[in-house]
């Protein structure tokens, strides 16, 4: 299921019904590795559909796991130590820092060297914190850098057992550790100060793993010996508790909601959150299920029953994930409530200590973070009799941000400032772990679910206007691809003057624009070649626009601009026609220009007198000629900063 890459989300409106969701995303990724290791067949049902475990399983498949996906739903997995071997390249985990915390425990235990690579973000992820122990254990761990950042290099090997205790509480690096110990020489030994999630040696014990646990403190003592698993099988995958806080909370904060989350895993540490609701004065009520699951009930029976502020500890939500769910029901009571120690929530999949404290300030509340404590000052009666305001918030990239800023837009006041709509962009983040979020949200309030369908935002203007560095930077804001579609002019130029063929040969030219491979991103490729840096010489800048006044290859090439946003769900597309022409109806248009001199002077290789040659030959081609369209927002952008510019061409949308 695809999610879509912008929400928009109607304040004020409350949430009535029942929803269940995927299932435990962290039980998940330990079905699937624990079914890799076990001889013999396991069957996992309520599997986790998100990307996250999706790295997972390609993961094992890699090491000769033969993966098998029922009709009933049903995942099997033909594992056992005997059968794994080196995988032939990388382990891609994408964006899930369990995936590779866990793998990098498990591969630990073979001879044989591992690389583990992510995205972007997971690359910026510390891994020392897994790495200083299992090279304690005997194999050979190599990151980038002091924090040992990804890619991840794991020489393993014979290992020794040994005792650990955990500088910070972290069921990762714990499980990490106890995957290794299972072919270490002697007992391996995990100390934790507070107890984390505890589904590793709940599961290990389940698959006959020689393991004992005992309290230490306000933790506890994990030891670990030598062991082979056996299936456990099948099982069944509870709903996860992270993902229902969501849904609770929405059930707290809006007015007139009722809520009810079927079939939630509520295991040790994993529904600190519901006594942290209920302490904040929310009417939240646990209902026990068969096999161990519980629905959660939340209601909200409106401005009469306000939240009050409470200090919460990091213990009380050991993983911090719930963190951005409470944040929202903090955000709307009275007074200020104090999270404390929750410094680790700096090391996610973005910052999201500084990015929880932004989304509160966007919906109107305040929010001040001092050393490793995040306080959140609610509107309580103040204002709107406790209600926040319609705001546009950026994820980052981060699932559980995009999801807690969807509950925020919810409790907002439909009247503030006449605004009654939210705008959350990257929201497909949530595929990591919810694909179905919107979905499920829209179904409970009542509403349509967001229908997936191209967003495009054009933007046109003269060279020198300011439109790649426009169109770049609102495509970061709002995580949307981006294309350039001067550069494949510029590509076709350059390939016909590399071919010695006349810009002005309109016949020949078209030919090339019709047969040629083309690839406009970060890099550009023309045929497989790297012409990035050659389509901006000085020569390729005079035939240009000789060659976008050919009709032919404005015709061959429009096909492929519409034909990549079919492709990308839409896009932020730069040009000179795309809102008249290319994208007639795309949700915003806009249409940039500066003064003669400006643009000049950003362009640097060109002079004023180049300048207006290129808008008179731009403006007066027969063929779709630079025009702002009737309905395109007009920006002159000389003298005005980048991010003014932006925030500009947002409000639009």
């Amino acid at each position: 299921m695809t999610a879509p890459r912008i929400l928009v989300v109607e304040g004020g409106v409350p949430c009535r019904g029942t929803v269940r969701t995927p299932g435990e995303k962290s039980i998940s990724h330990r079905a699937v590795l624990f079914g890799a290791l076990a001889e013999g067949t396991s069957v996992v049902y309520g599997l986790s559909d998100g990307a996250d475990v999706a790295a997972s399983v390609a993961a094992v498949v890699a090491m000769g796991v033969e993966v098998e996906r029922r009709d009933d739903g049903g995942l099997v997995l033909h594992g056992g130590r005997s059968l794994l071997h080196q995988p032939s390249g990388p382990l891609e985990c994408a964006n899930s820092g369990t995936s590779m915390r866990l793998l990098a425990g498990l591969v630990a235990g073979f001879e044989w060297q591992t690389e583990l690579t992510g995205d972007a973000s997971l690359s910026a992820r510390p891994m020392d914190r897994v790495a200083e122990p299992l090279e304690r254990m005997g194999a050979i761990v190599r990151g980038q850098g002091a924090d040992c950042r990804p890619p991840l290099v794991v020489q393993g090997g014979r290992l020794r057992g040994i005792e650990w205790t955990t500088k910070v509480a972290s069921a990762q690096v714990k499980s990490a550790i106890l995957l290794a110990g299972l072919t270490a020489d002697g007992p391996t030994v995990v100390r934790e100060a507070v107890t984390t999630r505890a589904h590793t040696e709940e599961m290990l014990g389940e698959a006959g793993a020689d393991l004992t646990v005992e309290p230490w403190g306000d933790g506890r003592v994990v030891t670990i010996r030598p062991s082979s698993l056996r299936p456990v099988t099948p099982r069944t995958v509870p709903g996860d508790p992270s993902a229902s806080a969501f849904f609770v909370v929405a059930g707290c904060v809006v007015p007139g909601s009722a809520v009810e989350v079927q079939g939630v895993y509520q295991g040790p540490a994993r529904l600190g959150y519901v006594t942290v609701l209920q302490r904040m004065g929310a009417r939240v009520v646990l209902t026990p299920e068969p096999g161990g699951t519980v629905t959660i009930g939340a209601t909200n029976l409106g401005p009469d029953a306000p939240l009050r502020a409470i200090t919460v500890a990091a213990a009380e939500i050991p993983s911090l994930d719930e963190i951005p769910a409470l944040a929202v029901a903090a955000a709307v009571a009275e007074g200020t409530t104090v999270f404390s120690d929750v410094g680790e929530l700096r090391i996610k999949e973005v910052d999201r200590l500084a990015a929880v404290a932004d989304m509160v300030r966007a919906f109107g509340a305040s929010a001040t973070v001092e050393g490793d404590t995040l306080s959140i000052t609610g509107v309580g009666r103040s204002g709107h009799a406790g209600r926040l305001r319609p705001a546009r918030f950026e994820s980052q990239g981060d699932h559980r941000m995009a999801m807690a800023a969807a509950i925020a837009a919810l409790a907002a006041d439909p009247d503030a400032d006449h605004h009654h709509r939210s705008l959350i962009s990257g929201f497909s983040a949530v595929e990591t772990s919810y694909p179905a979020f919107a979905d499920d949200l829209a179904r409970l309030a009542g509403t349509e679910p967001p229908a997936p369908r191209p967003l495009i935002i054009a933007i046109d203007g003269p060279a020198g206007a300011g439109k790649s560095t426009v169109s770049r930077a609102v495509a970061a804001r709002l995580g949307l691809d981006r294309l350039d579609t001067g550069a494949m002019y510029r590509s076709v130029a350059a390939l016909a003057l590399s071919r010695r063929i006349a810009p002005d040969d309109q016949a020949a030219v078209a030919a090339l624009a019709d047969d040629a491979e083309l690839e406009v991103g970060r890099r550009v490729l023309i045929n497989g070649i790297d012409v990035t840096d050659v389509i901006r010489s000085p020569a390729v800048g005079v035939a240009v626009s000789v060659v976008a006044a050919n009709p032919e290859v404005r015709a061959h090439l429009v096909r492929r601009q519409r034909a990549w946003a079919a492709a990308h769900g839409g896009g932020v597309v730069e040009g000179r026609d795309i809102g008249s022409v290319v994208f007639p109806k795309a949700e915003v248009k806009v249409y940039l220009t500066a003064t003669m001199e400006e643009r000049a002077r950003r362009r640097q290789d060109e002079s004023p007198d180049g300048v207006a040659r290129r808008d008179r030959i731009d403006s007066t081609r027969a063929a779709s000629p630079l025009a702002r369209a009737p309905d395109a927002h007009l920006l002159d952008t000389t003298g005005r900063t980048v991010q003014d510019v932006v925030e500009e061409v947002l409000s639009w949308l």
